[in-house]
């Protein structure tokens, strides 16, 4: 398998190390790569590519180069404990090696495998499939979706189930499917869209079943054949400035003061904000590189890629500067008090210790402060949505807007804050009118008769004209 080793500089002017390494194509023949950088010596990222490669090679095999005695060069494959040589060329390796690993796939061992119940092939498909291809995070929460689906279709068989059954439950779900409390006995009501997700993973896992040949009655939700609760159409919760004032007039004696300011600032998402470390900013110019989140799951803290999985460089306003270097000298303070007990990871954000905040209860801690100064119905994601509203509001381009936020697509950025884009109905008017006015002026032409009334007032036919009207 072909792969690469080079080195990246970043912004702090840090030399790091990236692998890079061919990972076959999608279905549309398009070329992927798996790549992973922050590697601090080339032969640390040598030794990750190597085992990298060897775990990507259990799951998707092995292309193989053959050149013969006379120079003739045939391709093959390697999966598992099984090859196959001969083929033309490298495409017709690929198609067969897909063609393998679907079979292989179909193949594994599934409970009940003839026909199993909902419940059975649920569990089958988060432990050999999902698992596969989902951060720890949202596998955790596909577990708790799991569980309501279980709770409604998990005795039915896999292939007895219907359209009809599956609205039944999405219907239940919207009335009664969630906590049993004393307002609702039987349930409270979900939200559409909890609903909506639960439906979006039961979809999905079926389209797989069908893939491997488990399910062997149509699609009972093809088509959209079954209906989900629309979103309700709500903007945002921001903070006005009145309010954010307050905010950090109440936060300025915490250690959470330079956390919210920076987060008001650039609207960087939680995670992004707790794994930042101080060589992604460089104090003098402002540049701030964020290239990784802190996630939080059951099994403890982790260090992953941002949401869009990929990096993002922007400027950090000049005000946030003095902030954050008085926090990096009261940083070095706490190093000292704590001596070899600090857990240096150099963070930016980090417990007295140095050892990493949990996002969880830190968003805890924002909250309830804003609840002390009159905030409620916000938290600390409003933050964000508040940096982009008065972004957008002020005339920032939508592009801009958009990378700063670290949104995969524009029109994601959009859909969200279509609220704060400016539109101002005379003001749009008076731009066409500068633009093109004039044109109708030009356009009008000295004594052309248009309407009847001015006509009536001249000549026989117009008198005729009249007559014909009135009958």
């Amino acid at each position: 398998m072909n792969g690469s080793i080079f080195k990246r500089r970043l912004p702090s002017g840090t030399i790091t190390w990236v692998y890079k390494f061919d990972a076959g194509r999608d279905q549309n023949g398009k070329r992927l790569y798996s790549f992973k950088s922050g590697f601090e010596t080339k032969g640390s990222a040598s030794e990750a590519m190597r085992k990298a490669i060897i775990e990507f090679e259990k799951t998707h095999g092995k292309i193989n180069k053959h050149r013969g005695i006379l120079g003739t060069v045939t391709w093959g494959y390697e999966f598992g404990d099984g090859k196959k040589a001969g083929f033309a060329d490298r495409t017709a390796a690929e198609a067969e090696l897909a063609k393998e690993i679907e079979r292989r796939a179909a193949a594994e061992q599934v409970p009940a495998e003839v026909d199993p119940a909902f419940a059975e092939y649920i569990g089958y498909w988060l432990d050999k499939h999902a698992s596969r291809t989902l951060a720890p995070k949202t596998l955790e929460r596909y577990r708790e979706f799991a569980a309501y689906l279980v709770r409604h279709l998990g005795k039915t068989p896999l292939n007895e189930l219907t359209t009809a059954q599956i609205q039944r439950m999405v219907h239940d779900l919207e009335d009664h499917g969630g906590m049993v409390t004393e307002a609702h006995p039987n349930g409270r009501p979900l939200a559409p869209k909890t609903v909506r997700h639960l439906a979006t993973m039961l979809y999905t896992s079926l389209a797989e079943a069908d893939r491997l040949g488990i399910l062997k009655i149509q699609h009972p939700m093809r088509n959209k054949r079954v209906k989900l609760p629309k979103l309700p159409k709500r903007e945002p919760a921001v903070v006005d400035k009145e309010k954010l004032k307050l905010l950090f007039d109440r936060a300025r004696t915490t250690r959470l003061y330079p956390f919210i300011v920076l987060a008001s600032a650039t609207g960087c998402r939680r995670g992004e904000l707790l794994a930042l470390q101080w060589p992604d900013l460089i104090m003098t110019t402002g540049e701030l590189n964020v290239s990784k989140s802190l996630e939080q799951t059951k099994a403890g803290l982790r260090v992953k890629s941002t949401k869009s999985e990929k990096p993002r460089h922007f400027v950090v306003p000049d005000s946030v500067l003095p902030v954050l270097a008085d926090h990096h000298a009261e940083q070095d303070e706490d190093k000292r008090l704590f001596g070899a007990d600090y857990q240096d990871h150099n963070l930016i954000f980090c417990q007295p210790n140095g050892a990493y905040y949990s996002p969880d209860r830190l968003g805890a801690r924002v909250k309830e402060l804003m609840g002390k100064v009159g905030l409620n119905g916000v938290s600390l994601h409003s933050l964000r949505h508040t940096n982009a509203t008065e972004l957008l509001r002020n005339g920032v381009p939508l592009a801009e807007v958009s990378r700063r936020l670290g949104h995969a697509d524009q029109n994601i950025t959009l859909a969200i804050y279509s609220h704060a884009v400016p539109a101002d109905s005379r003001a749009a008017a008076k731009i066409w009118d500068d633009a093109l006015g004039d044109v109708i002026e030009v356009g009008k032409k000295a004594g052309t008769v248009r309407m009847v009334a001015h006509g009536c007032t001249e000549g026989p036919k117009t008198r005729a004209l009249i007559g014909n009207k009135r009958g």
